[in-house]
């Protein structure tokens, strides 16, 4: 089985998380979709929901998708979010599956700040979701990691079990959760950025006022 991995602080998760993570699993032809979100993001300042809330909206969210589930993991940990110990965590759990994180191209072009990353291939692949007609800005030492990773097709994240990067074109959407807590202050639109069952969720529980 191959499963996808989508990680974030989600708050809230949104159609710009979820919109490419779909088309992404499309491409890949991957069995599930696990909607992971983060306790405590290394990178940036404490979320505006709650662990527990923001995990409820992941819930909802993945009730509407197809072949997708919210996953509990990083939300249980007494520690940061590292997506280096949870890829080999989740490899323990999963022994038999192949593994791929999926990743926005801002996030992984800062990927030589993340806690081990040179060791983030050894139990999962790394999906990159590329926007439209995007060009590189990597830095030299990303890059020459990526030389020696990268692959070309789809095919080769299915011929072996981890190790690999494969950069993804994905449709643009820009949204982000920032845009959507300013707009709920604002009292501007806002609710067609995200999955009805997750906005009904912010209003009923008054979120980001």
């Amino acid at each position: 089985m191959m499963r996808a991995i989508l990680g974030g602080t989600f708050d809230p998760i949104h159609w710009g998380h979820l919109r490419p993570a779909l088309d992404v699993v499309q491409q890949l032809g991957a069995d599930m979709l696990h909607l992971m979100p983060s306790a405590q993001p290394p990178h940036r300042d404490y979320p505006g929901a709650t662990a527990e809330q923001r995990f409820a909206m992941a819930s909802l969210a993945a009730q509407e998708l197809p072949h997708c589930e919210a996953e509990a993991w990083e939300l249980n940990q007494p520690r940061k979010s590292y997506t280096a110990l949870t890829l080999q965590q989740l490899a323990q759990r999963w022994p038999n599956d192949t593994l791929v994180f999926l990743l926005g191209e801002d996030a992984f072009a800062g990927l030589p700040q993340w806690f081990q990353w040179q060791h983030l291939l050894d139990h999962a692949h790394f999906v990159v979701m590329q926007r439209p007609h995007a060009k590189r800005h990597y830095c030299e030492q990303l890059q020459q990691w990526l030389h020696g990773v990268e692959v070309q097709s789809i095919a080769a994240l299915h011929d072996h079990h981890h190790g690999r990067v494969y950069l993804a074109q994905t449709p643009a959407h820009h949204i982000s959760a920032t845009a959507i807590r300013n707009a709920i202050q604002t009292g501007s639109p806002w609710q067609h950025w995200l999955p009805d069952s997750v906005a009904d969720y912010i209003t009923q529980h008054q979120l980001y006022r």
